[in-house]
């Protein structure tokens, strides 16, 4: 089982780099440019405020592929736009969501470019969070270390999320979510399964692409 399923991810991977034409949302699918008010907007591919329309004053980590907006105005008349009212945004084709205030320590709006498209979507960004560290106190006479322990400090973390393209539901890209995720492809799964946890940590981001590749989405039609 473990042979097939290597075979199963080399081929899939292979697969991954046809291109798909139409409005399959293929993992590197292009969105139009603009901006998109609601989820809803994101699934039909139909931003609602042309980046022609507005003035913006946007900044972009190419490292991170983090984008802070700092201000946002209509061209014609002046007035602010709520940046608050923003789910997400297209530039160049990629689109870029915002990540909730409560999952970021950034004071200002923050959107993730998804690096994946698909079925299941995925982002990262770096941010960070409390941790427990071990320190040690040394005595400088002997070199060697007289009192030890755990102490909660802050330190930087690449966070990993997934994104529904059908629901919209985000969820921390780990392997207790992705099982639930991709319960529906019931044959991936069972292979999946088959790894032990140290395999299946390795494969879990190769695991995604084949489940995209198997489980094709594509754009809604708006009403």
């Amino acid at each position: 089982m473990r042979i097939f399923f290597s075979f199963f991810i080399f081929s899939f991977a292979l697969s991954g780099n046809a291109q798909v034409s139409g409005e399959v949302v293929s993992k590197n699918f292009h969105f139009k440019d603009g901006i998109y008010l609601h989820f809803s907007s994101f699934q039909t591919d139909s931003p609602d405020i042309s980046w022609e329309d507005v003035e913006a004053v946007i900044i972009t980590n190419p490292q991170t592929s983090l984008t802070v907006i700092d201000s946002l105005r209509w061209r014609k008349s002046g007035r602010a736009i709520s940046i608050d009212s923003i789910w997400g945004f297209s530039r160049n084709g990629v689109p870029s969501i915002r990540i909730p205030e409560q999952e970021i320590s950034k004071s200002l709006p923050t959107f993730a470019a998804l690096k994946l498209r698909g079925k299941i979507c995925y982002f990262t960004y770096p941010d960070y969070r409390m941790r427990e560290v071990f320190v040690a106190a040394y005595n400088p006479l002997t070199g060697r270390p007289f009192r030890t322990g755990k102490v909660l400090r802050e330190k930087e973390i690449l966070v990993e999320r997934m994104l529904s393209f059908e629901t919209g539901q985000l969820a921390d890209f780990n392997l207790e979510n992705f099982k639930t995720w991709i319960a529906d492809d019931s044959t991936l799964l069972k292979s999946f399964l088959e790894l032990t946890p140290a395999e299946q940590q390795e494969k879990l981001f190769k695991t995604l692409l084949i489940y995209d590749d198997r489980n094709l989405v594509r754009t809604k039609e708006r009403l």
